[in-house]
């Protein structure tokens, strides 16, 4: 997994190519808040993992990045849907094999989007839920593609989808 911030490594390390069938619809451009919560195979959060809150500043040359980024070993990545759900799977290799991800992205509009995975990994199944909300403009200091969280009111910087490590 990437060097991002908790709930970005949960959120956006899993997908690894461009989109197939469908594309997903655009989000305002803007300040995007996910709170994200991961449980492990036993149903219970896995440690720092609960209600996890990261900021990311959305653009629409980045917007599906976010989502299907070519950051890791994921293949055979089919994105299907229409209107406000999609379903995102792919085959992903991790140290311990070659692992199912199942994840499906509910758009209530623009502004409000619903994200629920299911990862398939030896030990049993991981389920990552969050849930992104518009807030406005990004923050000062932020470019398009940053991912971090905010302290004492200001942006922490934990990693930009464009950086070369994420490619």
């Amino acid at each position: 997994m990437h060097h991002r911030s908790a709930s970005a490594i949960l959120l956006f390390s899993f997908l690894g190519a461009p989109a197939l069938a469908a594309d997903l619809p655009a989000r305002a451009p803007g300040l995007w808040q996910s709170i994200t919560t991961a449980l492990g195979p036993d149903g219970q959060p896995l440690a720092n993992a609960q209600n996890v809150v990261s900021v990311s500043c959305v653009d629409p040359q980045n917007d599906q990045k976010f989502f299907l980024t070519e950051a890791n070993a994921c293949t055979g990545l089919e994105v299907l849907g229409s209107g406000g759900t999609y379903r995102i799977t792919a085959q992903c290799m991790e140290s311990s094999g070659v692992h199912q991800l199942n994840e499906t992205l509910t758009y209530q509009d623009a502004k409000d989007v619903t994200l629920k995975a299911v990862y398939e990994t030896r030990q049993g199944q991981m389920t990552i839920t969050s849930q992104l909300q518009w807030q406005g403009a990004c923050l000062p200091g932020m470019r398009p593609g940053d991912e971090g969280s905010v302290v004492n009111g200001s942006f922490s910087k934990a990693d930009n989808i464009n950086d070369p490590d994420n490619q």
